[in-house]
């Protein structure tokens, strides 16, 4: 598949989940806040600026002088959510949320997901550099 197919497949895959996530942390924000590390300050306000940075993401990946930007900062935000989901794992016994808790073995399984959110970016950006400098 072409370095441009993949990113194009990606930039969709990336909206999509983007734009679910920014309209979850929006209206939903309970439920992140039942996961939020009690050790950092301004949960919800958090809340709600993850959003905004998420959406903010999504529509500069369809702005070609925005995309590298907004590929790096994908990968800057991702690594700032693995905090969260290392929280989840080793407070897992307090954290409780009225109608939804994450079960253990699947906060263990996010970890690897949020590696895999964390190179995607940047895999798409070298590709792109290595595209261009050919």
């Amino acid at each position: 598949m072409s370095t441009e197919r993949v990113e194009h497949l990606s930039r969709i895959f990336w909206t999509g989940l983007l734009v679910s996530a920014a309209l979850a942390h929006l209206f939903m924000p309970e439920w992140f806040l039942a996961y939020y590390p009690s050790y950092l300050p301004l949960a919800r306000e958090a809340v709600s600026a993850s959003a905004i940075v998420e959406l903010m993401i999504a529509l500069a990946l369809w702005h070609p002088k925005r995309r590298r930007m907004a590929w790096l900062s994908l990968a800057v935000l991702m690594t700032l959510y693995m905090p969260v989901h290392v929280y989840v794992i080793t407070h897992h016994d307090v954290i409780a949320h009225p109608s939804i808790t994450i079960p253990l073995w699947l906060a263990w399984l996010r970890l690897p997901v949020q590696l895999l959110f964390i190179f995607w970016p940047i895999g798409i950006i070298t590709r792109s550099s290595n595209r261009a400098a050919s």
